[in-house]
């Protein structure tokens, strides 16, 4: 049996060769170096939330904050004075502002409730599933 075959069990094994040539503290992994011509796996992962509006007033004072911190980039989007707007132009003026990563974070303070998310993972150029998660959030 090799040493590099030996099976390492319980609190006291130690790995093959002299106490001081192996310290744990430096160890490093080092992943393994391929030919730049060898095409490593590009993956794509989407993640979808769905959201709800649970309190229109606080999405609608959030969206009038917005547009009247920022009223060009209120503009580009259609909104102008007097910032009259439904609930859909109003999600759709925050989304634009915080993007969807935080607007998954911060849904209860502005209104809304996430009720699930999926995450699915494929191959980029194949399109075959790596991974795939679905999560279903109770009412509160």
């Amino acid at each position: 049996m090799s040493a590099l075959s030996r099976r390492v069990s319980g609190a006291g094994a130690s790995l093959p060769g002299p106490a001081h040539a192996i310290d744990p503290a430096r160890v490093t992994c080092r992943p393994v170096r391929t030919p730049a011509a060898a095409a490593r796996p590009a993956i794509t992962v989407n993640e979808t939330r769905q959201l709800v509006i649970e309190d229109p007033g606080l999405l609608m004072h959030r969206a009038w904050q917005i547009a009247r911190s920022d009223p060009e980039a209120a503009a580009e989007l259609g909104y102008g004075e007097p910032y009259i707007m439904d609930e859909r132009q109003a999600f759709t003026l925050v989304l634009a502002d915080c993007g969807g990563a935080e607007l998954g974070e911060c849904a209860e303070q502005l209104g809304l409730r996430v009720v699930s998310t999926v995450t699915v993972a494929t191959y980029t150029d194949s399109g075959s599933l790596v991974y795939e998660d679905e999560r279903v959030f109770e009412q509160s």
